[in-house]
C-alpha cells in the first residue's frame, strides 16, 4: 500500500507510546449482589480501547508472551510503567495488593475504575473511580459502551498530562515528607522477560558504538518498543553519539528521552551541553539557568555554565593571529574570564569530588593573573582580580592535594589523573614532573582518542597566551606521542573511520528496479539503460562526485541501485549496500528477474574492495512485529548516510513523483525514502523517469531532466495536460512522429488505460 493510502495512524517511523499496565482479574467472577462480571471481556472491548484512544500503549500480565517469572516481571510493571489503571470492581486479593504495590512506591500515574458497586473499601473511599456498565451476562453495555469508553479515555489523558510533581497516590497524599524512589532503584535483573528486549539491545549497540556505525545505534533505539526501558536506551544512545562528535544528533536523542521523562535531570544537562557544542549559545544558557532554577545545587549543570563562560571568552581572542595583541584582547575581555572562574569556583564547592569545575577554576584564575601581571593597573588593579589573586593559592592546594590522594588508588581514572598533571603544568618546577604526571595519565586512557584531543586542547590554550611554555610544551609532547603511537598500531578498519572526518558529501540513492517485460508500469525498460546510467551520472558530475565521498543504497537490486553502485566505484566513492535479506534469497527475490546478466552484475559489485555490504539481520536482528523489513531498511540506509550530519547528504530519487494505490513495492518503497528524507529535512534530487524515458530517439541528456526537489510533497500533474499522450493521436502525420506510428499509438493506448 502506497504512503498516500495508508491508515492514519501509520507513520513512518515506530512510534514510542506511554505504557498503561492494567490490573484486573481474569476471567469471569461473581461480583456484589451475585451479578457477573466477565474481565476478559471487559478488558477487550472496553479498557484497552479506552487507553488506546488515549494514546496509551496497553498490557496485561497475561499478554506477556516472553518466557520469564511471571512475578518479578508483574513487580516491574507496576513500579516502572507510566500508569496503572486498576479495576476494583470485586473485593480480589491480588488486585489490590497489587495496587497497594503501585500507590506506596510511586506517587503518580494511577487510575481507579469500577462497575457495580455501592461502596469503596474504607481505606480507598475517598479516592476518585470512574464507573462503567454491565450486561446481566457481564460484558459492556452496548448502550452505554462509547460513553464508558470516552470517560476512561478521558481520565487516563488527564492523569497523564498533570505534572510531574503530581500525587494521585493516597499514601504519598498522607506522608508528604515521603520521597518517592530513584526509578533505578525499583529495577531487579531478576524480571528476565521484562528486560529481554533492553539486554538484547544494548548487547547490538555495544558492538555498533565500537564500529562507530551511527545507523544501527539511531535504528535500534527508535525500535525499542517498551517505553519503560526507552529512557535508558535513548541515554545510552546519547552518549554513544556524542562520544562520535555527533553532537546535532545526541541532542536529538536526548530531547526523545525528555518527551520520555521530562524530569531526567542528566538529559536535560546534556540537552543544554550539546546546544553549546552546536553553537547555540544563547539556548544552552537559558537552558541551564532554568535547570539552576529548579536545582540550584547541581554541580555539573553549574560546570556546564562554566564551560560555556570559557568558550564566551576563548572566542573573543584566539582568532587573533599576532601573539602580543592576542595577550592584550585576552585581557581585553577579562570580565568573561572572571565569570567562567567564579562559575567553576560555585560547582567545585557545591561537590568536592567533582574536580573538573576545580581544575578549570585553577587554570583560569592562573590565566587572569598572567593576564593582569601584563596588563592591569598595578596602582589601582581590579579589586575582583585581587580577590582572585587571593583566592587561588588555597583553591590550587586543596585540590593538589586531594587529587594526590586519589591517583594512588589502582583504579583511579582518567580525569582525575589528567587534572593533576595539569595542575603539574601551572605548579611544579620541573618539566620532568609534567611529563611523568601525563604519561601516568594516559595508561588510564585506554586509548580513548577524544580524551585525548579533550586534554591537548587544554594545554594549546595556554600555550597560545605563553603561559609557562617549556611546562606546557612538556604536557604537549607527551600527548602528541601517545596519539602518534596509536596511529601506528591502529588497524585498518579504524584508520578508515577516521578517514572519514575528510568526507565532503554523502550520497544516499533509491530507485526503481528494470522491467524487462514492461508488465508494472514500465518505469524502466531494459533497453533504456543508457539513458538511466547517463542521468545518474549527470546528478554525480553536478557535486563533483569522488572519492572523497561516501555513497549508501537500500539495496543492490537489479535496475538503477546497481547501476548506482557501479558508477560510484568507478568514481572511487565507497559504498555501503544495506540488504534487507541474506544473499540467496535477496538475489532470488531483488536481482534474478532481470535476468542472469543482472546476477553477474550483483556478484561483481558485492565483491569490490570499494563496496561493503550490510545485511538487516545479521546487524540489527529481526524486525518489530508489524513492522515491514524493506521499510526498515530504507531508515536503516537513511541513518547511517547522517554520519556527516544531514547537510552533508544527497538523496538521488530515480522516481516519477507520483503514487497510487496500485503501486507495487519498488515503487512504494521509493516513495517512502523520499518521505523519510523530506521528514528529516534533507535534499533530494529527483530523476524523473517519464521526463526521461518517453522522449524519442533517446536525446541526449540535459540538466533540466535532473530535478532538485525539497518541496515536502511533489505536485502531481492531472493527465488530461499531458500531451505526450495525446499529439500522436490527433497527429499521426505530424513530422515529429515516431517511425512506427502504429505502436507507438498502441503503447499510448496502454498508458492512458493504465493511468
Amino acid at each position: 500500500m502506497p504512503a498516500d493510502n495508508l491508515p492514519e495512524e501509520r507513520k513512518l517511523r515506530p512510534e514510542i507510546l506511554p505504557h498503561a499496565f492494567v490490573v484486573m482479574p481474569f476471567g469471569i467472577k461473581e461480583g456484589f449482589d451475585g451479578m457477573i462480571i466477565n474481565f476478559n471481556a471487559i478488558y477487550q472491548d472496553l479498557i484497552k480501547p479506552a487507553l488506546v484512544s488515549a494514546g496509551f500503549e496497553p498490557f496485561r500480565a497475561d499478554e506477556e508472551t516472553t518466557t520469564g517469572d511471571i512475578l518479578t516481571d508483574m513487580f516491574q510493571e507496576l513500579l516502572l510503567a507510566d500508569l496503572v489503571i486498576a479495576d476494583l470492581s470485586i473485593d480480589n486479593a491480588n488486585v489490590f495488593y497489587e495496587l497497594g504495590i503501585r500507590h506506596a512506591f510511586k506517587k503518580r500515574g494511577i487510575v481507579h475504575i469500577q462497575s457495580g458497586r455501592a461502596y469503596m473499601p474504607f481505606d480507598i473511599f475517598n479516592v476518585r473511580t470512574i464507573p462503567y456498565h454491565t450486561t446481566e451476562e457481564g460484558v459492556p453495555d452496548p448502550e452505554f459502551l462509547e460513553k464508558d469508553i470516552q470517560s476512561i479515555a478521558r481520565v487516563t489523558r488527564d492523569t497523564w498530562a498533570t505534572g510531574v510533581d503530581a500525587i494521585h497516590s493516597p499514601v504519598f497524599n498522607l506522608l508528604t515528607g515521603l520521597d518517592e524512589p530513584d526509578q533505578k532503584s525499583l529495577r531487579t535483573p531478576l524480571a528476565t522477560g521484562f528486560w529481554r528486549e533492553y539486554n538484547e539491545w544494548k548487547q547490538r549497540v555495544t558492538i555498533s558504538r565500537r564500529q562507530k556505525r551511527i545507523g544501527d545505534i539511531l535504528l535500534l533505539t527508535e525500535e525499542i518498543s517498551n517505553p519503560m526501558i526507552k529512557e535508558e536506551a535513548v541515554g545510552a544512545a546519547g552518549k554513544a553519539l556524542a562520544d562520535m562528535g555527533r553532537h546535532e544528533l545526541a541532542l536529538v536523542q536526548y530531547r526523545k528521552g525528555l518527551e520520555v521523562n521530562g524530569a531526567n535531570l542528566e538529559f536535560r544537562r546534556q540537552e543544554a551541553f550539546h546546544l553549546n557544542r552546536l553553537g547555540r549559545v544563547d539556548e544552552a544558557i537559558v537552558k541551564l539557568e532554568d535547570l539552576l532554577e529548579d536545582f540550584p545545587a547541581d554541580s555539573e549543570a553549574i560546570a556546564y555554565l562554566g564551560r560555556i563562560y570559557k568558550e564566551t571568552w576563548t572566542d573573543s581572542w584566539n582568532w587573533v593571529s599576532d601573539p602580543k595583541k592576542r595577550l592584550k584582547t585576552a585581557y581585553e575581555s577579562y570580565h568573561w574570564l572572571i565569570k567562567a572562574f567564579d562559575t567553576y569556583v560555585k560547582g567545585y564547592r557545591i561537590d568536592l569530588n567533582l574536580f573538573y569545575p576545580g581544575v578549570n577554576a585553577v587554570t583560569l584564575g592562573s590565566i587572569l593573573i598572567h593576564l593582569a601581571d601584563l596588563f592591569d593597573d598595578a596602582e589601582d588593579p581590579d579589586p575582583d582580580i585581587v580577590s582572585i589573586r587571593e583566592t587561588l593559592p588555597e583553591l590550587r592546594g586543596a585540590l593538589e592535594f586531594a587529587l594526590e590522594t586519589l591517583a594512588e588508588d589502582d583504579q583511579v581514572d582518567y580525569w582525575t589523573l589528567v587534572s593533576l598533571a595539569e595542575l603539574r603544568v601551572l605548579t611544579t618546577d620541573k618539566a620532568t614532573k609534567v611529563t611523568r604526571a601525563y604519561r601516568k595519565s594516559l595508561i588510564a586512557s585506554r586509548r580513548n582518542q577524544f580524551y585525548l584531543e579533550s586534554s591537548l586542547g587544554q594545554l594549546e590554550m595556554l600555550k597560545s597566551l605563553d603561559i609557562r611554555p617549556k611546562f606546557v610544551q612538556a604536557g604537549v609532547d607527551a600527548i602528541n606521542d601517545e596519539i602518534l603511537r596509536l596511529s601506528r598500531e591502529e588497524p585498518e578498519e579504524s584508520k578508515e573511520e577516521r578517514a572519514e572526518e575528510t568526507i565532503k558529501q554523502v550520497f544516499l540513492f533509491e530507485g526503481y528496479a528494470v522491467d524487462p517485460s514492461g508488465s508494472k508500469r514500465n518505469l524502466f525498460p531494459s533497453d533504456k539503460e543508457d539513458d538511466v546510467r547517463k542521468a545518474i551520472s549527470n546528478v554525480l558530475d553536478k557535486y563533483n562526485g569522488d572519492s572523497n565521498d561516501l555513497a549508501f543504497t537500500a539495496g543492490l537490486s537489479c535496475g538503477t541501485e546497481l547501476i548506482f553502485a557501479e558508477l560510484c566505484a568507478e568514481r572511487g566513492i565507497r559504498v555501503e549496500a544495506h540488504l534487507p535479506l541474506p544473499d540467496a534469497a535477496y538475489v532470488r527475490d531483488f536481482v534474478s528477474p532481470g535476468g542472469q546478466k543482472w546476477v553477474e552484475r550483483f556478484y561483481k559489485v558485492r565483491n569490490h574492495p570499494l563496496v561493503d555490504e550490510k545485511y538487516q539481520l545479521e546487524h540489527l536482528g529481526k524486525s518489530k512485529k508489524g513492522d515491514d523489513p524493506f521499510e526498515r531498511n530504507n531508515r536503516w540506509a537513511l541513518y547511517s548516510s547522517l554520519i556527516m550530519g544531514i547537510d552533508k547528504v544527497r538523496l538521488i530519487a530515480f522516481w516519477n513523483g507520483k503514487s497510487t494505490p496500485d503501486d507495487d513495492r519498488d515503487t512504494r518503497l521509493v516513495k517512502y525514502m523520499v518521505d523519510l528524507m523530506r521528514d528529516t529535512g534533507g535534499i533530494v534530487e529527483q530523476i524523473n523517469p517519464e521526463k526521461l524515458l518517453n522522449l524519442q530517439d533517446a536525446p541526449k541528456i540535459t540538466p533540466k531532466m535532473i530535478k532538485a526537489s525539497s518541496e515536502k510533497k511533489p505536485v502531481l500533474k492531472p493527465e488530461k495536460k499531458k500531451p505526450a499522450e495525446k499529439v500522436p493521436e490527433k497527429n499521426p502525420t505530424s513530422a515529429s512522429k515516431p517511425k512506427t506510428p502504429q505502436k507507438k499509438k498502441e503503447t499510448e493506448g496502454k498508458t492512458e488505460k493504465k493511468s
